[in-house]
């Protein structure tokens, strides 16, 4: 029994429980978005304990993306048979031990325990990610309005603000064990404080129509025959990739190529995630005025501008504007990815399930890419392989568009409509009183 702390389940909230629930829900994107960042903010102090190369550390990363997909895999039946409650009280008591067998692996520098540590802290994230998102939805219903971006921007400040704490930690020589043991413990407290504030219900439905192992691959395999989810699973691949490479990567490359210290290096990647931040926090407000597909491209731009500053500039005082161009392209392509793959309502779920798990393949591929590939050249160039991402995200971008064909602009479906506007027209019968034979209405403006 999951201990209810003053907040029992209730499937008939009121306005007040309902204000509370969003509050609790994020505070535990919060949360989870300093769990991760804590662990990120000490990779190159992982790496020197390890003793290991880029690619070494790539491959022991690799078993953490391993650990989410199997995660991904049960989710779905482990929801619907215990309930997001009972999930989340027990990733959380996983993710505690998980933790902090990383943070013994690490000072040891055992290279076993830590990729097992590390795939078990992965598989109780996983856990964790979609329980607070299948919370963010129903109290989104419940308030009317659009508010998931505001639980994936608490995501990032939580990650902001553990980040400025491992910088600290790091210039003040607190080694990785204590660390990450401290903040493992502190975490696991405020996680389970608030998860009965976070879950208005929470509980198993009565009569459970059996959700089936195989996760998100298992929801999506009929999706995958249609060409634009296909096409906005590789938008959704460029972003995870462009957003991954970042997080694991930017430290060390500023510790290794820049020969500073590991919390200038977490600086620097928190230029990176405030302006992730920013512009996610804004996002509804810049894709309603510019539309999905100009947003991306925009995007893409930002990111390219970003990585050539990144990897080529002389002077270290440019790095701050490279990460903040790099983050600020590297928020949207998720969020619009998902929104397009949930367009049609009827399959929104078998699609957007189907988008995800791009974003898991991506978990698999890029860290082993990139770790190689700096094993040839400076990390910091090493991390060009993101343009790729990002041209491809470019190139693909009308995918993302609600209506009209994949590869054809607005302007030439408008002068289709205009050329078969003028055909009618051209008939008296077709003429109304008052009106110009030939003259069609203005055109859309650019949109979604």
């Amino acid at each position: 029994m999951v201990p209810a702390l003053g907040h029992r389940p209730t499937s008939a909230p009121d306005a007040a429980r309902v204000r509370s629930a969003r509050w609790g829900v994020l505070a535990q994107f919060a949360l989870m978005g300093m769990a991760l960042a804590t662990f990120l903010s000490r990779l190159p102090s992982i790496r020197d304990d390890l003793d290991v190369s880029p690619s070494q550390l790539a491959t022991l990363i690799v078993f953490g993306a391993a650990g989410a997909l199997m995660g991904l895999l049960v989710t779905g039946w482990a929801a619907a048979t215990f309930g997001t409650r009972a999930l989340l009280w027990w990733s959380s008591i996983l993710h505690l031990f998980a933790f902090s067998g990383v943070a013994l692996a690490t000072d040891m520098g055992h290279h076993i325990l830590f990729a097992a540590s590390h795939l078990l802290v992965s598989f109780s994230f996983a856990f964790t990610n979609v329980a607070m998102n299948a919370e963010g939805a129903v109290v989104e219903r419940k308030m009317g309005r659009s508010i998931m971006p505001q639980f994936h921007a608490a995501f990032s400040l939580g990650m902001a603000v553990a980040l400025g704490v491992g910088a600290l930690v790091s210039h003040l020589g607190v080694t990785v064990l204590w660390h990450f043991v401290g903040a493992a413990v502190i975490l696991t407290v405020l996680r389970l404080a608030v998860i009965p504030v976070a879950t208005m219900d929470g509980m198993p439905p009565p009569n459970p129509t059996g959700a089936s192992l195989g996760g998100p691959f298992a929801t999506a395999k009929t999706e995958y025959r249609e060409k634009r989810v296909v096409l906005i699973g590789l938008i959704v691949f460029a972003a995870s990739m462009t957003e991954m490479t970042a997080a694991q990567w930017i430290a060390l490359a500023v510790v290794d190529d820049f020969d500073r210290t590991e919390s200038i290096g977490d600086l620097i990647y928190w230029v990176f995630v405030i302006a992730m931040v920013t512009v996610r926090w804004n996002g509804a407000h810049i894709i309603d005025r510019w539309g999905r597909v100009m947003t991306l491209r925009v995007a893409a731009v930002s990111v390219v501008a970003g990585l050539m500053i990144f990897a080529f500039a002389p002077w270290f005082w440019a790095i701050p504007i490279a990460a903040m161009l790099w983050g600020m392209g590297a928020a949207l392509g998720v969020p619009i990815g998902f929104s397009a793959a949930a367009d049609q309502e009827d399959r929104a779920a078998a699609r957007v399930a189907a988008v995800a798990s791009f974003s898991t393949i991506a978990g698999l591929l890029v860290p082993q890419a990139v770790g190689f590939l700096a094993e040839a050249v400076p990390l910091r160039q090493a991390l060009l392989l993101v343009c790729v991402a990002s041209v491809t995200s470019f190139l693909l971008a009308r995918a993302v568009r609600k209506e009209g064909r994949l590869f054809r602009s607005r302007g030439s479906q408008w002068r289709d409509v205009g050329s078969a506007t003028l055909h009618r027209d051209a008939s008296p019968a077709s003429v109304s009183p008052g009106a110009t034979p030939g003259t069609a209405s203005a055109p859309p403006a650019a949109g979604t």
